[in-house]
């Protein structure tokens, strides 16, 4: 997911670059398609948890609480800060600056992805079975 934030912001270099394209409207452009990203990846997460919920007969409200917030939050966190930097990577090579992104700006999401899937294997499946005994 980071890899499809990051090329939609080299899509839309591409882009006012070779077309002309002023910087401000492929910087809007950009913009609207993290936005649609992240509002289709909500809508997504929620009829996933809806069908499950309906499926396995557990309450919407526990699996979100159980299965999806304990490593969603810093997943949807780091998506969001790989977007921020995208952005910004973006405005700065539309003003002629930097052509590569710094270490910062994809180490740290990539970090945090890495500890989302560390919360989703190790802290998810206990919390859960917790709930199921009790």
């Amino acid at each position: 997911m980071l890899l499809i934030l990051w090329l939609v912001a080299v899509v839309w270099l591409s882009v006012a670059l070779r077309a002309s394209l002023p910087g401000k409207r492929a910087y809007r452009w950009a913009l609207f398609c993290y936005l649609f990203f992240f509002l289709k990846e909500i809508i997504r997460i929620n009829y996933a948890i809806a069908d499950f919920s309906r499926v396995s007969r557990y309450p919407y409200g526990v699996i979100l609480s159980r299965l999806v917030l304990p490593h969603g939050l810093v997943e949807f966190t780091a998506l969001a800060l790989g977007a921020f930097f995208a952005l910004g990577w973006l405005k700065r090579s539309l003003r002629g600056g930097r052509l590569f992104p710094g270490s910062r700006a994809i180490l740290l999401p990539a970090s945090l992805i890495l500890l989302a899937a560390a919360i989703e294997a190790l802290v998810t499946p206990y919390l859960f079975e917790i709930y199921c005994a009790g």
